[in-house]
């Protein structure tokens, strides 16, 4: 019996776990040249299915990039590895469930107690670890903050064009206010959650050479210290006034 793409492709996203949350601004399915080039048709099929519209405003590269580099920094430390639920290389999995309306609860103990409860055959390797993903996010806090940078830029040359575009154009003016809005509390909760890491690597080195002392805290030390002064260099963004839109 011949059975045709259409049905294994809709049976393939209906065994998608019913608990999963449904996709909202910050949790689009990630993006894919190929399944734009060639399945269009798939992204939509599968917001339609949990119900949701397509979104009103197109993201710009910036904007994509943006999305994917703040989801290894908002997710956990200790759950660095994100799902791997893909289709035609998109993934259908939940990916910004983390970022709510109201700000995240983070527990800057969560990564120490991880390192400690975690079996290692060595306790020198818990601080290698500490080490290994500390220097991780010191190779992700330029690529972001350049990527905020540009985005924060084009924003305000959009912002600027409202006041010389035609009327008609009100309700995409609208829509491009509420998506620069939600630019805006992307980066400002990435910029508050690098903090928190640092928080957390500094908990986790003061558990591990309180339980297990080893000389690898001097290395941790040291390199906990570069990634607070790559941190220092960058700036978290302006406020958003008042009752701005952050959500559609």
């Amino acid at each position: 019996m011949r059975v045709s793409l259409s049905a294994i492709l809709l049976c393939t996203l209906v065994s998608v776990p019913a608990h999963a949350e449904p996709l909202g601004d910050y949790g689009r399915p990630e993006h894919s040249a190929f399944a734009d080039e060639f399945l269009p048709w798939l992204k939509e099929g599968w917001l339609d299915l949990i119900g949701q519209g397509v979104p009103a405003a197109p993201f710009t590269d910036d904007e994509k990039l943006l999305r994917d580099r703040a989801y290894i920094v908002i997710l956990p430390i200790e759950q660095r590895e994100r799902s791997r639920l893909t289709l035609a290389g998109v993934d259908f999995v939940e990916l910004w469930t983390l970022i709510k309306n109201a700000p995240l609860v983070y527990d800057t103990r969560s990564y120490g107690n991880f390192l400690i409860a975690k079996a290692y055959r060595s306790h020198s390797a818990r601080y290698a670890q500490l080490i290994d993903d500390i220097r991780a996010d010191m190779g992700l806090v330029g690529p972001f903050f350049a990527t905020a940078q540009r985005v924060l830029d084009a924003d305000g040359v959009r912002q600027k064009s409202f006041r010389y575009v035609t009327p008609a154009l009100n309700g995409r003016i609208e829509v491009a206010q509420q998506r620069v809005a939600e630019n805006r509390v992307l980066i400002a909760e990435v910029y508050r959650r690098f903090r928190e890491r640092i928080a957390s690597y500094r908990f986790a080195l003061e558990t591990l050479l309180v339980m297990t002392p080893s000389p690898a805290a001097v290395e941790a030390e040291r390199v906990l210290k570069l990634l607070e002064e790559r941190f220092a260099r960058v700036t978290a963004p302006a406020p958003l006034p008042a009752g701005a839109l952050v959500r559609k």
